[in-house]
């Protein structure tokens, strides 16, 4: 392509120039662009790390509170078992005496006769008592 003259060669390195400058400020605003973007990305990162923190002390504190309830469900535990050994031995007493023939007739006729005995041997005393003497 033969050149017509000066001023197509100076139109032509004007256009390059042009195209040129279009390019850098192309090139800038890309550059502005990815470093806004990290800019986002570690302020979301940032945040992220504090709401994963936060959610991290939520669950440790209710494994906390339920370590804690575990503790107290354990002693509850060992004081039912024990009550219940002592509910047990009650127990095996009464059907000891139902297998003896026994029952709360029986019981209780043997309880008035041990209070009856009582007031019997110590009738004097009682009597001196309520009678204020």
């Amino acid at each position: 392509m033969p050149l017509s003259g000066p001023k197509s060669l100076e139109m032509m390195v004007g256009a390059l120039m042009q195209a040129v400058q279009d390019i850098q400020r192309e090139v800038t605003e890309i550059r502005r662009d990815i470093k806004d973007s990290d800019a986002r990305a570690a302020l979301s990162y940032e945040q992220s790390e504090q709401r994963a923190a936060a959610s991290r002390s939520k669950m440790y504190a209710k494994t906390d509170e339920l370590a804690g309830r575990f503790t107290k469900t354990e002693s509850a535990v060992a004081a039912l078992s024990d009550d219940m050994t002592e509910v047990k031995a009650v127990t095996a007493e009464v059907t000891r005496w139902k297998l003896m023939g026994l029952g709360a007739l029986g019981v209780t006729g043997m309880a008035a006769a041990a209070v009856a005995s009582l007031i019997t041997a110590y009738w004097t005393d009682i009597w001196r008592v309520l009678r204020g003497g």
